[in-house]
């Protein structure tokens, strides 16, 4: 084993379970008797996660992840390998302004691995371009989180394996009581959607808006979307579909408390065009909350007992699928609600994924 140092090219104003697995994954490490480092976006140095991993005792640099920074990150990758005597690079989310400072950084150092984690589906493109993103990311190993993505990978021959996400479900027990869908609904029988609008086309709220547009006329159901910084934006594109800003869809902020707007919920939309494991669904399943979801390669692998596979852009199956689930018997939900907790539990736990990952660490040689 060697001490390892964490690329993380998150910027979100909250840790999430990415932040809170690179951490257990880091305290497993330090239990282990080897030092994680962590190299983040200056973007990032301002949030209360990346203030409380300092405040840790982690050891942290910061880096300005565009193309005019990358000989200066070339310079402080270098510095971070030998200061800290450095024996795997683990990025997460990067892309070439990350993956060419590296590749750079080791050009002669055979003594690093580079490991890449692969979240999303990577873009189709020429098979040119697929060696010339090979040869410059120059990587021992990537990690898919779905098997569709380790296909892709592994079609143009690189060296992957599989890990699919993981949740800390002890985040889920943090729940803000003050919060009462009640003070949201026009009408007492009302039905919570839930669901994020943080990106608007890779979330597929224009798919969800416009089936209830279209098709609730009776107004039964009440749309909560949970955006970012970008709350403006979101009302506008919502507003361009229905003509005006519909009374029926809430705005609500990003919050670290995430349970707290599950709960409130009796469907979960998962709509994403983008292919990856969302934690999202795993911990909808969690708390035994029923799932809607697009048909996408990698989401499909999660195989969630409580969940509805709809094609996207069919509107009508979408809110078909809505009603179908509000109008269950109330013991069969729930006792889909436990399977699904069981289930998650037991193919998603942090604790298994950290055990994996040192695994990987340890036999990188061999893989």
């Amino acid at each position: 084993m060697k001490n390892v140092l964490f690329i993380l090219n998150y910027t979100s104003p909250y840790e999430g379970n990415f932040i809170r697995s690179i951490n257990a994954l880091a305290e497993e490490l330090k239990l282990d008797g080897y030092q994680a480092v962590y190299l983040l976006p200056q973007e990032s140095q301002s949030t209360e996660w990346a203030r409380q991993i300092e405040t840790d005792g982690k050891t942290v640099y910061y880096f300005k992840p565009t193309v005019f920074s990358i000989l200066k990150n070339i310079r402080l990758i270098k510095k971070i390998v030998k200061k800290h005597k450095i024996g795997i690079i683990h990025s997460h989310f990067a892309n070439y302004k990350i993956h060419i400072p590296v590749s750079f950084a080791l050009w002669r150092n055979k003594k690093v691995d580079y490991i890449v984690h692969v979240h999303t589906e990577p873009k189709k493109r020429s098979a040119f371009y697929d060696r010339l993103a090979a040869f410059f990311t120059n990587a021992t190993l990537y990690i898919a989180v779905t098997d569709s993505i380790k296909n892709t990978l592994a079609i143009t021959g690189r060296n992957t394996v599989e890990l699919k996400n993981a949740v800390d479900f002890s985040r889920l027990d943090f729940v803000d009581r003050r919060f009462k869908k009640e003070d949201y609904m026009s009408a007492p029988d009302q039905k919570i959607i839930f669901m994020f609008g943080d990106d608007f086309d890779k979330k597929g709220v224009d798919f969800v808006v416009r089936s209830l547009y279209e098709y609730d006329k009776e107004r039964k159901f009440r749309l909560f979307l949970a955006v970012g910084e970008n709350k403006n934006e979101i009302r506008n594109r919502v507003k361009e579909i229905c003509e005006s800003t519909p009374p029926w869809v809430k705005f609500l902020p990003s919050r670290n408390d995430i349970a707290t707007y599950f709960n409130a919920a009796d469907v979960f939309v998962s709509a994403n065009r983008q292919q990856g494991c969302p934690y999202t669904m795993i911990e909808c399943a969690y708390l035994g909350i029923p799932i809607i979801y697009c048909d996408e390669p990698g989401i499909n692998e999660l195989n969630i007992p409580w969940s509805i596979k709809i094609n996207s852009g069919d509107y009508a199956s979408l809110y078909e699928a809505i009603n179908e689930i509000v109008n269950e018997d109330k013991n069969e939900t729930a006792a889909m609600g436990i399977e699904s907790r069981e289930y998650v539990m037991q193919n998603f736990s942090l604790g298994s994924w950290v055990y994996e990952v040192m695994n990987i660490y340890k036999n990188i040689c061999r893989i």
